[in-house]
C-alpha cells in the first residue's frame, strides 16, 4: 500500500462520471464524450462502419434541432424516447417518424462511440487503452471500498493490475455467466490467474447504468459478452450488438433487477462509508434517480448522526462542485472534511 495515501479514510466510496473517463484516457485519439459533445466527437470517428451509423444519427438530430452543435446526448435521447412512446397509441398518419429505429440506432452509436474513444485499432480489432490514473486509484483501494459508475466502458476493469482486489467472476456484486467466454477469459490470462485459483473480490464494482460487456440474464444476473469491443460491418452496413445498460433517457427501469440489486447496494454502500469521492460525475439536473438516492443517503445519515468523515470532488467546474456541496453538507455534520480537485488528476497527485 501507498504510505502517501494517507487522507482517505475507509471504508471508502469511489463515484466516477464520464469526466473521470476523460481524464484517464490520455494516449485516446478522440476524448471520451461526455453529454454536451458527444455529437461532436461522433462525427469525427473513422472505420468499421461506424461513421455511416454516425451520419444517420446526425441527420435525424439536424432535422429535429436544425442543428447538431450544442445538443447533448440526454436531450436528445429523451426526444426520441418520448417521441416512441407516444407513436405507439397516437401515431401520425401524416408522414410518421420511426422513432424506435432511431432510438435503437442511437443506442448502437453511443456503444460504438465509447469503444473508439477508450480503445486503439490494431487492424481489425480493438484494443483497449489503459489509464495510468485509474491505476494508481485502483492500486490504493482497500478490503470494503467500493466503486460506483455511471458510464458504460470498461476503463475501471481493465485498470486492475491483478486479480487480489477485484475480478469480474464475482465483483459485480450479481451472479455472473459468461465467466470461460473470451473477455473474462483473457482478462485473468493477462493478470496470471485461473478462473479456478481466483480469489473472492474484496471491493465491489457498481455499474448502475450497465456495462458494454454484459448481456441480461435470467435468475436476477449478468452475462458477460465474448467480445465487448466488437465493431464490425456487414455488407458495409454497421452491425449492431446488443448490451445491457440503460439508455440516457428518462425511464431508466431501476426497478428490475439486476439494477435493483446495483442500487440497493449503493445506497447500502453510501449509507455506511467514512469516505465519499466523487470523481468527474456532474449530478445533472435531469438524473432524477442519481439526485434521490443522495438525497436519500443525506437524509438518513443525518437522522442517524452517521456523519462522513471526509468529501473529496473533482471537477472543473465550481457549479458543480458546489451543487454537492450543498447536498451533501447535512452529512458531513460540524466536523466533515471538504477537499475540492480541478480534476481526476489533481485528485490522483495529491492523494496517492
Amino acid at each position: 500500500m501507498n504510505k502517501n495515501f494517507i487522507s482517505i479514510a475507509h471504508p471508502a466510496v469511489f463515484i466516477f462520471g464520464a469526466g473521470a473517463t476523460r481524464g484517464g484516457m490520455l494516449e485516446s485519439i478522440f476524448p471520451p464524450p461526455i453529454d454536451n459533445d458527444f455529437f461532436d466527437i461522433a462525427k469525427q470517428l473513422k472505420g468499421h462502419g461506424t461513421p455511416k451509423l454516425a451520419k444517420r444519427v446526425l441527420q435525424s438530430v439536424w432535422e429535429l434541432y436544425g442543428t447538431t452543435n450544442g445538443i447533448s446526448l440526454e436531450e436528445y435521447y429523451r426526444e426520441i424516447e418520448t417521441r416512441a412512446l407516444i407513436g405507439r397509441f397516437a401515431k401520425s398518419a401524416n408522414q410518421p417518424k420511426n422513432w424506435k429505429k432511431r432510438q435503437g440506432d442511437l443506442e448502437e452509436l453511443v456503444r460504438r462511440v465509447y469503444i473508439h474513444t477508450t480503445c486503439k485499432a490494431i487492424g481489425t480489432r480493438m484494443e483497449p487503452l489503459k489509464s495510468d490514473i485509474h491505476q494508481k486509484i485502483l492500486q490504493n483501494l482497500r478490503d470494503g471500498d467500493t466503486l460506483i459508475t455511471f458510464n458504460y466502458d470498461l476503463v475501471i476493469e481493465e485498470a486492475f493490475s491483478s486479480a487480489k482486489l477485484w475480478n469480474p467472476i464475482d465483483g459485480y456484486g450479481v451472479g455472473v455467466q459468461g465467466k470461460s467466454f473470451d473477455w473474462c477469459r483473457l482478462w485473468l490470462k493477462k493478470r496470471n490467474v485461473k478462473a479456478s485459483n481466483v480469489k473472492e473480490s474484496r471491493v465491489q464494482l457498481l455499474k448502475l447504468h450497465g456495462s458494454l460487456n454484459w448481456m441480461l440474464y435470467p435468475n436476477q444476473g449478468i452475462k458477460l459478452k465474448s467480445r465487448p469491443y466488437y465493431v464490425r460491418t456487414k455488407n458495409k452496413n454497421p452491425t449492431f450488438e446488443k448490451i445491457s445498460v440503460l439508455p440516457p433517457g428518462w425511464n431508466k427501469r431501476i426497478d428490475h433487477n439486476p439494477y435493483k440489486l446495483f442500487w440497493r447496494a449503493s445506497r447500502l454502500k453510501l449509507d455506511q462509508c467514512k469516505s465519499l469521492i466523487i470523481l468527474g460525475y456532474s449530478l445533472p439536473e435531469t438524473d432524477l434517480l442519481a439526485h434521490s438516492l443522495f438525497a436519500e443517503v443525506v437524509r438518513l445519515r443525518y437522522t442517524r448522526k452517521k456523519f462522513l468523515k471526509e468529501f473529496h470532488i473533482a471537477d472543473p467546474s465550481n457549479e458543480v462542485k458546489n451543487r454537492f456541496i450543498r447536498l451533501f453538507n447535512p452529512a458531513l455534520g460540524a466536523f466533515g472534511k471538504v477537499f475540492q480537485y480541478q480534476d481526476i488528476k489533481e485528485f490522483t497527485d495529491k492523494n496517492l
